[in-house]
């Protein structure tokens, strides 16, 4: 049976220290004593621990933890993760963890036992709604590097790549304004991730700017319920417009006007978060508020990676954000 993976936790436990002293005495700061250094690099030899120091050299080898597969903004993401990653020699893990906390955390347990060099993770529906984060903590705390995507965990002092939700939401509005409406519906299926509720946010304070606007909001999880209450948007509330915060609502919502009879992009527009296969097939295509996948997956690899190769003692987080751009088709007006 292989041996757990001692970490910079499991020594601090054992020395009564804490993670930071530990950690520079590893390193051999100057702000530690040479008893206490000596204490816990004896301490490490004694239990086996191995740095994530000069990991370059090792199994290259990165989980990612993808939540939702069917998603094909995550499939993008990936492609352009492992492309990258294959041509630096990198070997990825992918894991599926269907939106559940327990398979989140179960995989986390595992592989951090493993020769992982570094994990990125887009957290999961169930776990951003517990708001249960201690699994993720544990991987910071054990010296593994962690870059978090897309959805992300505010709370976690790591590396994130993320969009720029709030502003593209505010520019999605702003579009559908300029082109003359003011009746406007956000609709989402997704209205827990964190992703939507920047959208949501750019959206209604944008919207506010507006004193001539309406806004109407419709958001749950049942998909049956969601086109019931589209139907009655459109056929009773005079919206004009639709911006979906994900793209199964965005289908959903072209399906449903389509059926009423409405003429799209004349009497109905519709923006769509992502650039995907629903926007890309569906008749008449749809407007998007395009993420760039696949730049995505290669930027969070690429910061992946120099987390890996650093080797300073001050190790300092960063959040990168990438600019959405707004791909007109022909739910929108031009």
């Amino acid at each position: 049976m292989k041996k757990n993976r001692v970490t910079l936790k499991n020594l601090a436990q054992q020395l009564g220290l804490s993670i930071s002293t530990i950690s520079k005495a590893l390193n051999n700061s100057p702000e530690i004593s040479e008893e206490t250094k000596k204490k816990v690099l004896d301490k490490a030899d004694e239990l086996g621990y191995k740095s994530n120091a000069g990991i370059e050299y090792g199994h290259k080898t990165i989980a990612v933890l993808l939540p939702d597969i069917k998603n094909d903004f995550f499939a993008q993401v990936l492609t352009g993760l492992e492309g990258v990653a294959s041509e630096e020699g990198f070997k990825i893990i992918t894991c599926l963890t269907n939106e559940s906390y327990k398979k989140e955390v179960d995989y986390l347990t595992t592989l951090s036992k493993e020769t992982i060099d570094g994990f990125i993770i887009a957290a999961a529906q169930e776990t951003q709604k517990l708001e249960q984060y201690d699994h993720f903590q544990d991987i910071i705390d054990s010296d593994i590097p962690l870059v978090m995507f897309d959805r992300v965990i505010d709370q976690m002092e790591c590396d994130k790549i993320v969009i720029d939700d709030y502003q593209s939401g505010a520019r999605a509005v702003d579009a559908l304004i300029d082109s003359g409406d003011r009746n406007i519906c956000m609709v989402s299926l997704t209205s827990t991730l964190s992703v939507s509720r920047l959208r949501e946010q750019g959206i209604r304070n944008q919207m506010a700017r507006y004193d001539d606007a309406i806004f109407n909001v419709i958001t749950c999880e049942d998909e049956q319920t969601f086109q019931d209450r589209v139907g009655d948007a459109l056929n009773y509330d005079g919206v004009q417009s639709i911006i979906a915060l994900d793209q199964i609502s965005g289908k959903l919502a072209l399906n449903k006007g389509m059926e009423l009879g409405k003429r799209v992009p004349e009497e109905l527009q519709i923006i769509s978060y992502s650039d995907g296969i629903l926007s890309n097939y569906s008749r008449p295509k749809i407007s998007v508020m395009d993420q760039h996948a696949e730049e995505l997956g290669k930027k969070t690899f690429i910061r992946m990676q120099n987390l890996i190769n650093n080797k300073d003692e001050v190790k300092v987080t960063r959040i990168h954000t990438l600019r959405t751009s707004l791909i007109r088709r022909e739910t929108t007006r031009n």
